[in-house]
């Protein structure tokens, strides 16, 4: 059901209110060819990607009878809360949750919720990438450093990414991230990169 979509489900958490739900997101650039071929990908309008990952989850919650929420629009749910609970992953020190295999190059594209029981356990991961890493390159590469043990420094990094000197992160992806030893072989395609650097200037 997800799979045609380039999606998957990377597992199961509990809500405030103890219900269940299941994450759904996309592995580097596994969506990207499905949403390339979609109306929304260039109707013109704005948000195509959420609206896309609306479009293909809606028949999945429907047929499974699930409730659909999302990491976009004016309900702010706790998903980076409830990655932790569904894979163990934690944040790295630009603040990206960090999967031990794939590194930063993982998305959460929405969340099932099922109004019965459901059991499952909580997947446990007794080691952080973060940890084992001793020149925290994702510190250092960042052009303008925007990026320190004290936060991160939005305003700053918006106004480079869009001047002249910005270039090569506007057209590729953040250098910071992509410094990041942790699952290189799961970085985003060129154009999927670039595409999400557009919606974030």
């Amino acid at each position: 059901m997800l799979a045609p979509f380039g999606l998957l489900p990377f597992g199961w958490f509990r809500d405030e209110d103890g219900t269940a739900g299941l994450l759904v997101g996309n592995i580097g650039s596994s969506l990207w060819s499905s949403f390339q071929k979609s109306d929304e990908y260039d109707d013109g309008e704005p948000n195509a990607l959420d609206r896309w990952t609306q479009a293909v989850l809606k028949p999945v919650a429907d047929e499974l009878r699930a409730e659909l929420r999302f990491p976009f629009g004016e309900k702010i749910w706790p998903f980076q809360q409830w990655a932790g609970q569904a894979t163990g992953m934690k944040q790295s020190p630009i603040g990206l949750f960090i999967h031990p295999e794939y590194g930063l190059w993982t998305a959460f594209r929405g969340a099932l919720m099922f109004d019965c029981e459901i059991e499952f356990t909580h997947k446990v991961v007794d080691w952080h990438p973060c940890d084992r890493c001793a020149d925290k390159p994702c510190l250092s590469t960042c052009p303008i450093g925007a990026f320190t043990n004290e936060g991160y420094d939005y305003l700053s990094c918006k106004s480079h990414v869009r001047s002249d000197a910005g270039f090569t992160c506007r057209s590729g992806s953040c250098l910071a991230r992509k410094s990041c030893p942790v699952g290189v072989e799961y970085t985003y395609e060129q154009d999927h990169q670039a595409f999400h650097m557009a919606a974030y200037i």
